[in-house]
C-alpha cells in the first residue's frame, strides 16, 4: 500500500435519528487509484461520576480499500449510553460491500450486506443482502455522477420503545418482524470546485418489488465540505428518510444533521 489517509472528524453539532436507508454513497465512493487506502474515523468517549456512572461511546468509520482493481468498502457505527446498569441509547450499523472497478466499461455490480439497529426509534434489528447494478455515468478528475439499481431481502424487527404516544402502545406489546423483497436505487453526484469545496448529493429510493410505487421509502444526503487548509476541513452534512408507512407509529420523516471539522493526513 502506497499511502493510507484517515479523517479525524470532532462533532461541534449533531443531531442524529437514524431510519432503514443507510446512506452508504457518502463512504468513498470516487476511488483516486494512486491510493490503495482511505476513509474516515470519527470516535468519541465521555465518563461521568455521577450518583450512577454515565458512560457516552460512540464510533463511526468507514474505509475503502484498492487492490488489483476490486475495491471492497466496510463501514460501521456504534452508539451506546449508558448509566450505572441501565443503557438507554443504543444504535449502530455495519456495512460492506464490494465492487471491480473498471476502465473501460461504466458498468460493475455490487454486492453488500448490511446490519442496522437504533433502539431509540424502536429499530431493535435489521439485516439486509443484495446487490445494486451500478452506472458510471460521468467519471473525471473532479465530477463524478453514478446511478444504481438492484433487489435485496430485507428483515427487521421492531418494538415500541421509540413511540412517543403511550395511547399508540398496544397490550401486549410484542415485536413486530417483517420480511420484505425490495427494489433499491440511487443516483449521487459528487464535484469538486476551486480545490477548495466537495460537493456531495446523493438521492435513494426503496420500495416492495411486488407492489411497486405503493408505499415509497426515499431518502437524500447533502455534504459540503471547505478545505481551510491541506489538512484541515470544514464539513456540514445534513441526511433524511421519509418512510410513509412506519412499521410501528413513529415519525414519518427521520433527520440527521452533522457539523464538523475534519483532519486529512
Amino acid at each position: 500500500m502506497n499511502r493510507i489517509s484517515f479523517s479525524l472528524i470532532f462533532l461541534i453539532f449533531s443531531f442524529s435519528s437514524f431510519g432503514q436507508i443507510l446512506h452508504y454513497e457518502n463512504f468513498a465512493v470516487i476511488l483516486d487509484t494512486t491510493k490503495h487506502v482511505k476513509g474516515n474515523i470519527v470516535p468519541s468517549f465521555q465518563y461521568q461520576n455521577l450518583k450512577e456512572d454515565l458512560i457516552k461511546f460512540e464510533n463511526t468509520a468507514d474505509f475503502s480499500v484498492l487492490f488489483n482493481r476490486n475495491a471492497v468498502t466496510v463501514a460501521n457505527k456504534v452508539e451506546l449510553s449508558r448509566f450505572g446498569d441501565e443503557t438507554f441509547e443504543s444504535g449502530g450499523y455495519f456495512f460492506i460491500e464490494y465492487r471491480r472497478i473498471q476502465d473501460t466499461l461504466p458498468f460493475a455490480l455490487e454486492p453488500y450486506f448490511q446490519a442496522h439497529w437504533n433502539e431509540v426509534r424502536g429499530l431493535d434489528r435489521k439485516y439486509a443482502v443484495g446487490a445494486n447494478f451500478r452506472w458510471r455515468v460521468i467519471y473525471k478528475k473532479n465530477t463524478g455522477i453514478f446511478a444504481g439499481i438492484g433487489p435485496f431481502y430485507e428483515y427487521e424487527q421492531w418494538d415500541y420503545r421509540g413511540v412517543p404516544d403511550s395511547e399508540n402502545i398496544p397490550n401486549p406489546a410484542t415485536p413486530i418482524t417483517t420480511e420484505l423483497v425490495r427494489l433499491g436505487s440511487y443516483i449521487s453526484y459528487k464535484q469538486r470546485i476551486a480545490d477548495k469545496f466537495l460537493l456531495d448529493l446523493s438521492v435513494y429510493y426503496q420500495d416492495d418489488i411486488e407492489n411497486l410505487f405503493d408505499n415509497p421509502r426515499g431518502g437524500s444526503s447533502s455534504r459540503l465540505t471547505y478545505k481551510l487548509t491541506r489538512y484541515l476541513g470544514l464539513t456540514l452534512l445534513y441526511q433524511n428518510m421519509h418512510d410513509p408507512n412506519p412499521v410501528v407509529p413513529i415519525d414519518k420523516l427521520y433527520h440527521n444533521v452533522t457539523f464538523s471539522f475534519s483532519i486529512n493526513i
